[in-house]
């Protein structure tokens, strides 16, 4: 018999390859029973059904599975209610996460229609638990360390309580401004506050901080924390202090602070890198508070003189960084070391925002665009733990895009043979063996 790629080459002006629509129970998501068996062994779906939902309203009908579709969705790289249409057609995928049907958009726009602040900031408790099952606790850490940031999310409607404040990449649009505590070493969403986009940076920190604290296992003898300038006033540093929470803070290059860099000695630690450090004691009425003022400065280059936009503050061919600390014994250049290392949360709000729908505002109200900011955060944790537990990226973890294209997007078909459902997959899927042994870990995976 002649095969189809010879017959092909034998007759090319002819190898025109005929489209039909016929073929059943096929799906393009074949790889997310992987996902799925994750998601049920912790139980995500019974936890989100202990969310409150407006008892009166019909969206809130279900509203655990809803939740849980939604998150699907996220993981899809479906990052709009509207753009998950295809999984209610896709019958082999629901099959393969254990759904019977999908719900509509309709449904979805009703669900968060139904929220209330407090409802969604539920959603981010019951993430924080989760968190605390997935990591036992922390009882093998004694030392933490808090990552906090903001992150302007432009909206394109008219959303309420979007409103017009601080938003570099689109200057005078109304906006969303949530704040974020990560942890540093697990990468792991801690906690977030949904805010109006005229919120300044670190406007309700304190608030949240404290809410964190209450999280974080006595277990824990020390945290440390790290933040940019726009965190640095005297009653987030104080708090800081009171609380004996370690921290490295930008701080903003007041005229105060620049008049103190011109006159300091400072030493070469090499790359044409060089630090100092001063005392520096911040005021509000009566009250003073005392920092450790770390400096680091670098020559600029001529190259780098044609930057559009200068990061750090400019004198005389260097340009400066302070960093604020109540960090005593380290050098000046561990101390900046440390605070660099907060360079990770940016990757962890972009993986928000390119994998998880932080970018996106569904609804037109509050309760529930600060809703759906909180799935987006559960499925970035999900996803967090799926790539240690399952895939067993321990140390470098690569970001969902990567997950989804070689675990998530397997062409499948189911069949049904002697009563047992079976997902056939290509047999020239290259990480058969990866995919097994994902498996095999999430079988043997206990949550207690």
């Amino acid at each position: 018999m002649t095969s189809i790629n010879k017959h092909a080459k034998g007759n090319k002006s002819k190898a025109e390859v005929k489209v039909e629509f016929s073929a059943q129970n096929l799906t393009a998501y074949g790889g997310l029973g992987l996902f799925s068996k994750f998601s049920r062994k912790l139980g995500i779906e019974k936890a989100l059904d202990q969310v409150r939902i407006n008892e009166s309203c019909e969206g809130g009908y279900q509203a655990g599975r809803k939740m849980m579709s939604l998150i699907y969705g996220l993981v899809c790289g479906l990052e709009r209610p509207a753009d998950m249409t295809v999984l209610k057609r896709d019958k082999a995928f629901q099959t393969i996460i254990g759904y019977e049907d999908y719900h509509s958009q309709s449904a979805f726009s009703r669900l968060l229609g139904c929220f209330s602040v407090a409802g969604a900031e539920e959603i981010g408790d019951e993430n924080s638990q989760m968190l605390l099952k997935v990591r036992h606790d922390f009882n093998n850490r004694t030392k933490l360390t808090l990552d906090m940031d903001s992150h302007v999310k432009t909206v394109y409607g008219k959303q309420q309580r979007a409103n017009v404040g601080y938003n570099p990449r689109k200057p005078g649009r109304k906006s969303y401004h949530p704040l974020f505590c990560f942890i540093g070493e697990t990468r792991d969403f801690l906690l977030g506050k949904f805010r109006a986009g005229n919120k300044y940076t670190s406007h309700g920190a304190v608030r949240l901080l404290k809410e964190c604290l209450q999280l974080i296992p006595q277990s824990v003898l020390q945290l440390y924390l790290r933040a940019d300038s726009g965190f640095y006033s005297f009653n987030f540093l104080n708090f800081l202090n009171q609380r004996d929470i370690r921290y490295a803070v930008s701080v903003k290059l007041y005229s105060a602070i620049q008049t103190q860099l011109g006159g300091l000695i400072y030493r070469d630690i090499g790359g044409g890198v060089e630090v100092s450090e001063f005392e520096y004691t911040l005021r509000q009425g009566k009250k003073a508070l005392s920092s450790r003022m770390v400096v680091i400065r670098e020559e600029i280059k001529e190259d780098q003189k044609a930057k559009k936009e200068a990061k750090l503050f400019e004198l005389k061919g260097y340009s400066y960084q302070v960093i604020a600390t109540n960090i005593r014994k380290d050098s000046p250049e561990n101390v900046w070391r440390f605070y660099n290392g907060r360079a990770n949360i940016e990757n962890m709000i972009k993986e928000g925002s390119m994998g998880f729908g932080l970018e996106v505002s569904p609804s037109h109200r509050y309760g529930g665009n600060a809703a759906y900011f909180q799935m987006g955060m559960l499925a970035y944790n999900l996803m967090n733990w799926f790539k240690e537990l399952a895939l067993n990226q321990q140390r470098h973890k690569t970001m969902i895009k990567w997950i989804r294209q070689h675990f998530f997007f397997i062409a499948g078909k189911l069949v049904r043979t002697g009563g047992s459902l079976i997902l056939k997959l290509s047999q020239n899927y290259p990480w058969q063996a990866e995919y097994r042994m994902a498996e095999t870990r999430l079988e043997a995976l206990q949550f207690t």
